[in-house]
């Protein structure tokens, strides 16, 4: 991020960081930590984004959310509209078939974005 901002390119350059699945708070057996679907952590910083804030909260425990749930699609609808992308878009698939980026239902994350 330093970097980008020395260069001037972190206000047109969306960061995201994030995994594929949360991971559980605790320590499993084996030394790791597990799937977790039930609470995740994602960043986004640079292009789009209101920087300086959490949005939502788990409990101490980490095991669920407690304040302001956000789901995926709305995090995926955020993205969108971070970079300019219209959620609502629907891409062709080769054979004609309509794809959507996103889930017609997604609300972008409105304090998340600047």
């Amino acid at each position: 991020m330093s970097d980008l901002r020395s260069r001037g390119l972190l206000d047109s350059t969306l960061i995201v960081w994030m995994g594929e699945f949360g991971r559980t708070p605790k320590i499993n057996k084996d030394a790791g930590r597990d799937h977790f679907p039930n609470a995740w952590t994602t960043v986004l910083a640079g292009g789009g984004i209101k920087g300086g804030q959490a949005i939502g909260s788990t409990g101490v425990d980490g095991v669920s959310v407690k304040e302001r749930p956000v789901t995926v699609p709305d995090l995926l609808a955020t993205v969108c509209k971070a970079l300019g992308v219209d959620p609502s878009t629907q891409n062709m698939s080769d054979v004609g078939r309509p794809i959507r980026i996103v889930d017609p239902k997604a609300k972008p994350i409105a304090e998340v974005l600047a």
